[in-house]
């Protein structure tokens, strides 16, 4: 039985002396190759049965012997569905297409219609809300918050400055905007207005204090940062806030930033999380634990309302599970491929 092992063993070891060609060859080394390491388990293991003949010996069977699992398969590229500006396009998940933006134009969709309408040349850049009912659009010459309401084209510009970016939350109510001192919400709605003062020691930001939303519409974040010296800095915490009242919640360990308001899940389990300096380098990262889930290398991500993730590499729209497995990838279609997109949740 041992020569007979062993003789196979070594002509299958002559047969993959040579570089395999083509998928057929391939197939054929990878089953010599599983053929040869059982045979010689069973060479090994004989041999130590006849050297070790005064002692009783019982093989046993390993997990490795065991049929193991084929991997996951790959997630292919699914093609391009097609765009038609007169129906709403829709992403990976079932999550609509907001609007669409390049240098010189911008299109959004018109809830009434399901088409996109290109809004006009003074409209520089648009924030629709996620529900797609309105928008906060910003105008040249212009630094105060305007919302457009997209049902009616109806606008209202409040009197609230625009010093860095807004966030939506995720219900579509309130408009969050930040400032030196603290922020303001807008409730297009109501057509109101409310300003909020934090204290000086808890506005420890970055070179601004750029508030977001977090986990629902209650609660808002601000990173903390810690002076490494005149020139550096980095995120030693996160603090989270009663969005109504300003008061403090919580400090949070998460020492990297909120990449923005959709950048919680929906049970507040998981947090989405950049480096400043990389930002296009992506962590999600279990809030509790600050557990690494997964990284991810995109453009952009969020989450969406059932718990998965959406992302754009390239003219790839990628979504996760929770775990960061991948559910599906989508090609864009040349009509929306290099510009810049906001999907709904």
């Amino acid at each position: 039985m041992i020569d007979d092992l062993l003789r196979a063993t070594v002509r299958d070891l002559a047969d993959e002396s040579g570089t395999p060609h083509g998928l057929a060859a391939r197939a054929l080394a990878d089953g010599h190759r599983i053929r040869r390491n059982r045979r010689t388990a069973t060479v090994a293991a004989a041999l130590a049965a006849v050297l070790a003949v005064t002692v009783p010996i019982v093989i046993a069977r390993t997990p490795a012997d065991e049929t193991r699992p084929l991997p996951a398969a790959t997630v292919t590229v699914a093609p391009a569905p097609a765009f038609k500006q007169t129906e709403v396009f829709t992403g990976p998940g079932g999550v609509p297409l907001l609007s669409i933006e390049d240098r010189t134009k911008t299109f959004v969709l018109n809830p009434k219609t399901g088409g996109y309408r290109e809004l006009p040349a003074g409209v520089v850049w648009i924030e629709p809300s996620p529900d797609g009912r309105r928008a906060v659009v910003g105008r040249e010459n212009s630094e105060k918050v305007e919302i457009l309401d997209l049902r009616t084209g109806e606008s209202w510009r409040t009197a609230v400055t625009r010093t860095s970016n807004v966030s939506w939350s995720g219900d579509g109510s309130r408009v969050l905007v930040s400032h030196e001192t603290g922020y303001s919400i807008i409730e297009p709605a109501r057509r109101r207005s409310t300003d909020r003062t934090i204290e000086p020691g808890q506005l420890a930001c970055l070179e601004f204090c750029e508030f977001t939303w977090f986990a629902g519409d209650t609660r808002i974040a601000l990173p903390q940062v810690s002076k490494l010296g005149e020139q550096e800095s980095r995120v030693s915490g996160v603090a989270t806030f009663e969005a109504n009242s300003g008061t403090v919640i919580e400090q949070l360990p998460i020492k990297a930033l909120p990449i923005d308001q959709f950048s919680a899940s929906p049970d507040g389990r998981l947090l989405l999380t950049r480096q400043n300096q990389s930002p296009e380098q992506i962590s999600m990262i279990e809030i509790a634990s600050q557990r690494e889930i997964a990284h991810f290398s995109v453009a952009w991500s969020q989450f969406l309302a059932d718990g998965t993730v959406l992302a754009q590499n390239g003219g790839i729209l990628t979504r996760y599970a929770a775990t960061g497995a991948v559910l599906e990838k989508v090609a864009l279609p040349p009509e929306l491929t290099g510009r810049h997109l906001t999907f709904g949740l």
